[in-house]
């Protein structure tokens, strides 16, 4: 990335280098980026002055690709990146960085805001704070919704267009576990779907559409994996849709699935499957499977549709 955005400011590319020291190849050659400890340090040569015409371009374009760099890091950090000089208040208004002598306390009483607002902003889950650190400071617009009993983050998620990991984001949470009574804070600007059906406010026990899902029993042998591929999602949404974070299961416990469509003529490759299970599922055979969508092998891709009718 940085090697890309120097040649975009105008330096002639010589191209990506490691050197190995040559007694332990596991290290890097280059004193400077084999004792930097836990950082991810790189060496950048911008150019050489062997000869005036090289020294003058440096001289001329040093900050160029300098900055390319800077702006490198910055994209692979996942930080908003804005060019020095910038005046532009709709890309700095609603940020703020982070100076020395900078408390989260002083900084949210600038912006009128709590300490707990602003690292639910900024999903920190510390104090400590450091000089360039760039923070969100103006509040999401959002609503709030009280967790019920039965609710799940997948299930609010779904109820207001979001997923669940903006949800958490959001609510700065570390894990997908709700209480009864927990505010959530929704965004404003994400409207509930009106055609989706809802169980009624007054029923407490369930906040899931009932068209969208089904009720399954846990039988003996069960398993998380076995259920999650007998109806198509993962281990993973299987949990956050029932609110658990154990992979253990207890017999006669209901779990929401969902509705399994007989009539439905593709199949999604999930994690584990093969030509046999699916054609087994299907009561087709596997040269069938195969014939209907033209494979030449036995060989399935995670996430490829078949054709099953």
């Amino acid at each position: 990335m940085a090697l890309d955005n120097i040649t975009k400011a105008g330096q002639i590319s010589r191209g990506i280098y490691q050197r190995v020291l040559p007694e332990n190849p596991s290290k890097d050659y280059y004193y400077i980026l084999r004792e930097t400890g836990n950082v991810e340090p790189i060496l950048v040569e911008y150019g050489f002055i062997d000869n005036s015409r090289d020294a003058q371009k440096l001289i001329n374009n040093i900050k160029d690709y300098v900055e390319a760099v800077v702006k490198a890091i910055a994209e692979y950090a996942g930080i908003e990146y804005i060019p020095p000089g910038n005046t532009d208040s709709s890309e700095t208004e609603n940020v703020y960085v982070v100076k020395k002598g900078d408390t989260l306390y002083s900084i949210a009483r600038k912006y009128n805001l709590t300490v707990d607002e602003l690292k639910a902003l900024n999903n920190l889950t510390s104090n400590e704070l450091y000089i360039g650190q760039i923070l969100d400071v103006v509040p999401i617009q959002s609503s709030s919704y009280v967790v019920k009993r039965g609710d799940t983050l997948y299930a609010i998620a779904k109820k207001y267009s979001v997923s669940v990991k903006d949800l958490k984001e959001v609510n700065n949470l570390n894990s997908d576990i709700l209480y009864i009574g927990q505010e959530l804070l929704i965004p404003s600007e994400i409207k509930e779907d009106p055609e989706e059906p809802q169980v009624p406010e007054e029923d407490n026990d369930i906040e899931i559409p009932i068209t969208e899902y089904d009720m399954y029993i846990v039988q003996k042998g069960d398993s998380l994996w076995g259920i999650s591929r007998k109806y198509g999602i993962s281990v993973e949404d299987l949990m956050s849709l029932n609110n658990i974070d154990s992979n253990t299961l207890k017999i006669g416990q209901e779990l929401y699935v969902p509705k399994i469509n007989t009539a439905s003529d593709t199949y999604i490759v999930q994690k584990g499957d093969t030509l046999w299970s699916i054609s087994k599922k299907y009561n087709i055979s596997v040269q069938e499977l195969k014939d209907k969508n033209n494979l030449k092998d036995n060989l399935l891709s995670i996430g490829q549709q078949l054709i099953i009718q």
